[in-house]
């Protein structure tokens, strides 16, 4: 790890402080049932039509040589995605969902758990999907970085983060934090968990509602899958994802 990348880096938050790439963030430094989820192997972040670049060379120079963005035809990958023009990047669309399920025209005024919980557990019937985006992601080569993205790095990025870490037995608290940490600060998003497990009374920031709206959502899918199927890996084995593509996802995210 060179030291520009140290300074860049906030393990609290696991966020990559660039300038011109938003919610951009390392899957590495959770703890898992492997030890400690591996440096500089995955990625996640928000829309990349800006980055700059100088970003991009940093990424470049970080082992970024995949990307994998989930979003949907209409909202024009290609075109609107910094890596679709890169020649040192493989990049792959794979839409997960037809539509931005954050972007303010879309979110109900009431019953926003309902929808986001609904709309989660659809994304996680689109089998053929996920298989294609996983599949993606377990071929990036051993010493490489896959970066993986959507509109915001909120929802569809965020259900993927939760299978990627879920395959490496990354506990739920922290699988709840990756989640949320799109929607709050460190300390808030901790406050929230404690809230939802009973050790502490919700937080009373302007945002709290949102937050505390999001980790439900989150606990929520991912308790749903548990009970449903027992661990992240049987469901995506139930979805048809060879268990060969697994064991790579889990390799290169531990080993």
């Amino acid at each position: 790890m060179n030291i520009e990348y140290g300074w860049r880096y906030d393990p609290r938050s696991h966020e990559l402080l660039l300038r011109t790439c938003q919610n951009l963030r390392e899957l590495g430094g959770y703890d898992c049932a492997y030890g400690v989820t591996k440096m500089r192997r995955f990625l996640r972040s928000g829309a990349t039509r800006g980055i700059g670049t100088k970003d991009l060379q940093f990424l470049r120079d970080e082992g970024v040589t995949r990307v994998l963005d989930l979003r949907s035809r209409g909202e024009e990958p290609a075109v609107t995605c910094a890596f679709s023009r890169v020649p040192w990047a493989m990049w792959e669309n794979v839409p997960l969902f037809d539509y931005d399920l954050s972007a303010p025209a879309m979110m109900p005024v009431r019953d926003v758990d309902n929808y986001l919980v609904t709309s989660y557990l659809r994304i996680l019937t689109n089998e053929e999907a996920l298989r294609g985006a996983l599949v993606f992601l377990a071929q990036t080569p051993p010493d490489e970085c896959a970066l993986f993205h959507c509109a915001a790095g909120m929802d569809r990025t965020g259900v993927v983060s939760m299978l990627l870490l879920g395959l490496a037995q990354v506990p739920r608290r922290q699988i709840i934090k990756d989640y949320a940490l799109s929607f709050g600060e460190v300390d808030d998003v901790e406050s929230t968990i404690d809230a939802l497990e009973g050790k502490l009374d919700a937080p009373t920031t302007p945002y709290a509602y949102i937050l505390d709206t999001r980790v439900r959502t989150i606990a929520t899918v991912y308790d749903t899958i548990v009970a449903t199927h027992g661990s992240i890996w049987d469901f995506l084995r139930h979805c048809d994802v060879p268990a060969t593509q697994l064991d790579a996802l889990v390799r290169h995210l531990v080993s």
